[in-house]
């Protein structure tokens, strides 16, 4: 009889080591049973044994295999499956493969201050997410951020996390004292307030490459957090713009009730910094656009998840005053929704209908499964910025956003339906008066 070991090494072909941690190791491998490159962390049953490493230890590895599956955002580490065997249990997690934010928190190696803040955004919009899902994370730090290609960013290892709405019992002694908040030594309960302070001190280092306070042992910093200052931001470099400083000091206040009370507010003031350090070239990060995009009113149903997802299949545009868009007869299936400017619809040369901020046209043609033919013509009236999106990266992504999008076209619909009958009515009522 195959043990589950046996299954175990028959799927999954051992690569290298990622990392290791205090319930176990991270490997590289191949999953001949899902057909991809994943990330595999094995914990040995011994780091289990009954002694207070142990208990901590079982309790952190409960909690990641609790939120095995739960914690669904484009900027969380996906946790496909937990499993177990004989001699070790295991997660298996999407790969995730540019390495960790660590390796730009010395001063010769900083990103740029625009990469940066979005970086720091996506990390927020996902910590507000799990703390909607009732969950704190509780040992944010360079480490345990990833990242990858275009521009992706993925929170990873919620061992330490604490669950708002559980009854069982939960983890006290955990995280990484440098990024912990000062109630946590004062034994208070953890509170979204915890989380906010580690971003901050993580951002404190990767501005800067240097910790907020300048204590040379265990004790010396807990005493700093809880009775003295961090040395400033502008102590330490010059060129941070203010609002970006205010940022990053308000969500490390040592007093909880002076940092940010949700993190739509540190996320704002995080976007709103972003202009003072553009770069001369055009550069368009992803925060920028789901912050465009996430108030127009084509998009007022999709959830933040959704809107995220859009960003990632969207392209975007900028076209001339009377420039044409698309054309009558053309054959595409992607579709557009208008970031600023206006449009004018026309067929056959005649005016139908004029578009503005909000509004999508195309969408005719993706729908249209057999042919994609555009039944009209949309000409820019005036400088005008877009987004685009491919109907063949719309029918990859979730089923959730693809819903989404469909009650979304159904309403446009609907809207056009009725103006067309209001248009006919009034038309008839003008005949009868004449």
């Amino acid at each position: 009889m195959v043990n589950k070991t046996d299954n175990f090494r028959t799927r999954f072909d051992m690569k290298t080591e990622l990392g290791k941690g205090a319930t176990g190791v991270v490997y590289l491998a191949y999953d001949n049973f899902l057909h991809k490159v994943v990330a595999l962390k094995l914990t040995q049953l011994s780091l289990f044994e009954d002694d207070e490493d142990g208990v901590r230890n079982r309790r952190m590895w409960l909690n990641e295999t609790r939120l095995a599956g739960k914690l669904r955002h484009p900027f969380i580490v996906n946790v496909i499956e937990y499993g177990n065997s004989e001699e070790f249990d295991y997660l298996v997690m999407e790969y995730v493969s540019g390495g960790t934010l660590k390796q730009y928190t010395t001063p010769d190696k900083l990103l740029p201050l625009d990469r940066l803040i979005d970086i720091l955004y996506k990390v927020c919009n996902a910590l507000d997410y799990a703390n909607k899902t009732g969950v704190l994370h509780r040992d944010i730090k360079p480490s345990n951020v990833l990242l990858g290609g275009d521009n992706a960013v993925k929170i990873s290892d919620f061992g330490s996390a604490f669950l708002l709405n559980s009854d069982l019992t939960q983890v006290d002694t955990v995280g990484t004292l440098p990024f912990m908040a000062p109630e946590h030594f004062r034994q208070s309960r953890p509170t979204i307030q915890s989380d906010i302070y580690a971003v901050g001190v993580m951002a404190y280092q990767l501005l800067t490459g240097a910790l907020p306070f300048n204590a040379t042992s265990k004790d010396a910093l807990i005493y700093q957090k809880l009775h003295g200052e961090a040395v400033p931001l502008e102590k330490r470099r010059q060129d941070i713009p203010q609002s970006l400083r205010f940022a990053v000091h308000r969500a490390m206040h040592p007093d909880k009730e002076h940092r940010y009370t949700t993190w739509k507010e540190f996320c704002d003031d995080l976007a709103a910094a972003i202009p003072q350090v553009a770069r001369p070239e055009e550069v368009r990060f992803d925060s920028s656009l789901f912050g465009t995009i996430r108030n127009l009113s084509f998009f007022a149903n999709f959830s933040d998840i959704e809107v995220w997802e859009t960003v990632g299949i969207s392209r975007w545009q900028q076209r001339k005053a009377n420039e044409h868009i698309v054309d009558e007869g053309e054959v595409s299936n992607s579709f557009y929704i208008i970031i600023g400017g206006d449009a004018v619809v026309t067929k056959s040369g005649v005016e139908l209908s004029r578009l503005s901020k909000g509004d999508c046209f195309g969408e005719i043609a993706y729908l249209d499964e057999v042919r994609h033919v555009r039944l009209a013509t949309v000409t820019a009236s005036s400088d005008i910025n877009l987004i685009e999106i491919q109907g063949d990266s719309l029918q990859q992504a979730s089923d959730r956003l693809q819903a989404c999008f469909a009650k979304a076209f159904l309403n446009i619909m609907i809207a056009r339906l009725g103006a067309a009958n209001r248009k006919l009515l009034l038309a008839e009522s003008n005949k009868q008066q004449h």
